[in-house]
């Protein structure tokens, strides 16, 4: 039988989350236009997920909306836009800003 060339292919440790007590305290954070988020995707909300590429990728509020966001990522050349959740996003702070530079250099 032929493999699914599914969006959710190839991706059983990239969407898998440990057994972790999260709360609500992240869907409470204030977001602006402009502001530096990180792409965190939540396994557990299937709704507006983006795409696995975009797993701890860093982007830019373009439109907050009042169960959205409109983010702002860069591929290569070209800007992509994403329409997420707040699930599967989180601001973009020190710690985080090492671990996307962490993941760089590993890649390279």
């Amino acid at each position: 039988m032929p493999s699914s060339h599914g969006t959710r292919r190839k991706s059983r440790t990239v969407l898998t989350k440990r057994n972790v007590l999260r709360g609500i305290s992240y869907l409470l954070v204030d977001y602006h236009v402009g502001d530096k988020v990180v792409i965190d995707i939540d396994s557990r909300e299937h709704t507006t997920t983006p795409h696995r590429r975009f797993q701890g990728r860093m982007g830019v509020v373009k439109e907050v909306g009042r169960r959205i966001l409109k983010i702002s990522v860069m591929m290569g050349e070209k800007q992509k836009i994403l329409q997420v959740k707040f699930d599967h996003v989180k601001p973009l702070t020190q710690g985080t800003v090492k671990d996307i530079e962490a993941g760089e250099e590993a890649k390279n």
